[in-house]
């Protein structure tokens, strides 16, 4: 088996292996993307019941600040009934409007952020509105990456053990440009030339369609010792049968010129 044969065989192998290796990589990334979500909603709504449970201590110490002034009121309601003089009356009746008002302004403090704690329950619903849809997603996500690992598992190991015996017929530099051009393009490592303008010729990579010089067209005919590059792309360059055929035929007029 030629060298450029050996590098078809695992080449076969890789696309097959990448493939698959693909679909797995595709289920985690779509779990993980779902996973980040899911802690960035719960963050958010984690710090909207922060300013909730905040909201509502504060409102718990207006009404206790309100409920104290009341009972000073009261008591100078008291006074003001049991005074005994005008001028005393006038005092405790200046002192009690004061706070009242004070009463008042802890009461409509209060209000406020009540209707604050109703805006920010409303938003921690709608949290829980798009946490569930997520959930749902993330739980389908899980499911999907636990069938394509079931139903990969088996093929994916029969296709690792093919690869690794593929590449062990390879040569160590052949194998490293192999890998590195495989990393390159996805997988797709190898690349037909085709004939452009045979009597001129001119001839292309099939996956750049960047022109090929003669000069590699013809190492491309030769004994198949090396591996031969497309000078723009980098893959593997390789003549497919029906262009060895074609090529033979030419190879009578290439000498009479």
């Amino acid at each position: 088996m030629s060298l450029m044969e050996q590098i078809l065989a695992l080449h076969s192998v890789d696309v097959q292996v990448r493939a698959l290796r693909g679909r797995l990589d595709s289920a985690k990334h779509y779990l993980k993307t779902q996973e980040t979500h899911m802690r960035d909603l719960q963050a958010q709504r984690d710090e909207v019941e922060l300013q909730r449970k905040h909201t509502q201590a504060q409102i718990a110490n207006l009404e206790m600040e309100a409920n104290g002034v009341g009972v000073q009121i009261q008591k100078m309601r008291d006074e003001l009934n049991n005074s005994g003089n005008t001028k005393q009356y006038s005092a405790i009746l200046t002192g009690l409007k004061s706070l009242e008002l004070q009463k008042d302004n802890f009461e409509q403090q209060a209000l406020a952020q009540m209707e604050k704690v109703e805006q920010l329950v409303a938003r921690i619903a709608q949290f829980d509105v798009k946490l569930g849809e997520r959930t749902t997603l993330h739980d389908k996500a899980t499911t999907e990456l636990h069938d394509r690992t079931k139903e990969t598992s088996e093929r994916l190991g029969e296709l690792d053990r093919e690869r690794a015996l593929a590449a062990s017929h390879v040569p160590a530099p052949s194998m490293t440009i192999f890998d590195e051009v495989a990393n390159m393009h996805d997988g797709e490592a190898v690349s037909t030339v085709m004939t452009v303008d045979a009597r001129s010729r001119e001839y292309a990579c099939t996956a750049c369609n960047v022109e090929i010089p003669y000069q590699l067209y013809s190492r491309l005919l030769g004994d198949g010792t090396s591996l031969i590059q497309c000078l723009s792309c980098k893959r593997i360059l390789y003549l497919e049968m029906a262009e060895l055929e074609a090529a033979s035929k030419r190879k009578p007029a290439a000498k009479s010129v």
